[in-house]
């Protein structure tokens, strides 16, 4: 739910279905350069050398791919559990309130329809100018 506080601020007020929030990492790739360096028979051979090294850390990354896959078909199994689970008041709901990337506030609220009476609480406090985490150390 996005609501607009009263120094004119859009606040997203939401639940997050999982624990965790998603990161995103940056990758940087360009420490190393292979298109450089085969005009040589000694930069041949570093090429030979490094599509060797390649297959052996494919055959290595390999299984590690399928125990992954494997690990996200438990995955795609159990999180309607856990859907389930949050939703019959064994796990609660994670509301999170942010303004852009910001966070402003996090609260564990269990059962779905106490968590969506807390969300429009905290989007009713924020439309009136009021922070319904001030005393919540961020």
């Amino acid at each position: 739910m996005r609501v607009s506080a009263l120094d004119g601020r859009a606040i997203d007020v939401r639940r997050r279905w999982m624990p965790w929030k998603p990161q995103l990492h940056d990758v940087d790739a360009g420490f190393v350069d292979l298109t450089d360096g085969a005009d040589d028979p000694i930069g041949f051979v570093v090429m030979i050398v490094l599509g060797l090294v390649a297959s052996l850390v494919l055959a290595i990354i390999l299984p590690f791919a399928v125990l992954a896959s494997e690990l996200l078909l438990v995955l795609v199994l159990l999180v309607p559990l856990i859907v389930l689970a949050r939703i019959f008041w064994m796990l609660p709901w994670v509301i999170e309130v942010s303004n852009g990337d910001t966070v402003l506030g996090i609260q564990k609220v269990r059962g779905w329809r106490d968590s969506s009476e807390r969300i429009r609480e905290i989007a009713a406090a924020y439309e009136r100018g009021q922070d319904p985490f001030g005393s919540v150390p961020r």
